[in-house]
């Protein structure tokens, strides 16, 4: 006889299989909404990239009001994101193995609610991230502001990062840069510094506009995105016992 809900458990496990999900980290490194609103603009590229992303928020409520509430929604094509407090979920002392079950978790839920999501985007002050995230990736990406005197306090965040996990690749993308020019100055300089003292390397992720004014520098760093996510079944296995 035929076992509608036993067909539709092993519906799901046959999407789990064949749409590993996806893992991407995203630095904070100012206390600043701004840094939340480009988590999410990202989210919203990597939707118009055809991906299906969710956002697991760590920053907690000291960052301002930014885009809060448990969806965001793209204006134009009306297609909301889910996003999840996941600071309220997590025990301080949480490791890497306690956000990968969440996400999976998270994901399953939606699947068994007719929706789904094939890359998780946490997004957390770049040491939390680390502290929860070093075992699920080989990269964090930071989004920071693009003033030069923003410049020393995302060094220091690199150096505390590479000290307490070993992490040695970043990516830094800087937002309401005023000249790009001067941000390309700049990153230079800290690629340069973080590989003489740290031995890390410091990719550009490029210059971020605010907000929707130009979707195609959200769209570029989307697509390098996908590259840098790890499915997280490939990241558990590697998680330390």
């Amino acid at each position: 006889m035929f076992d509608s809900g036993r067909d539709q458990a092993a519906g799901l496990r046959c999407l789990f299989e064949a749409r590993p999900l996806l893992f991407l980290g995203i630095g904070c490194t100012s206390a600043d909404p701004r840094d939340r609103d480009g988590a999410n603009a990202l989210a919203q590229a990597l939707q118009r990239a055809g991906r299906r992303p969710m956002v697991l928020d760590l920053l907690g409520d000291d960052v301002g009001p930014g885009a809060r509430g448990s969806r965001t929604r793209h204006a134009s094509r009306r297609v909301s994101i889910a996003r999840v407090e996941a600071h309220r979920l997590l025990d301080p002392d949480a490791d890497s193995r306690d956000l990968a079950a969440l996400a999976r978790s998270l994901r399953e839920h939606a699947l068994q609610c007719g929706s789904d999501a094939d890359i998780a985007l946490v997004i957390a002050d770049p040491l939390r991230l680390a502290d929860v995230a070093a075992a699920l990736t080989d990269r964090i990406v930071l989004i920071a502001p693009g003033d030069a005197a923003s410049l020393a306090r995302l060094y220091a965040q690199l150096k505390a990062v590479r000290l307490a996990h070993g992490m040695t690749r970043f990516v830094a993308a800087f937002r309401d840069a005023r000249s790009s020019q001067a941000v390309l100055a700049a990153h230079r300089r800290l690629s340069e510094t973080a590989a003489r003292f740290l031995g890390a390397a410091v990719e550009f992720g490029g210059v971020l506009p605010s907000g929707d004014q130009d979707v195609h520098a959200w769209d570029r760093l989307a697509a390098a995105a996908i590259d840098w996510a790890r499915p997280l079944e490939v990241a558990r296995a590697a998680a330390p016992n």
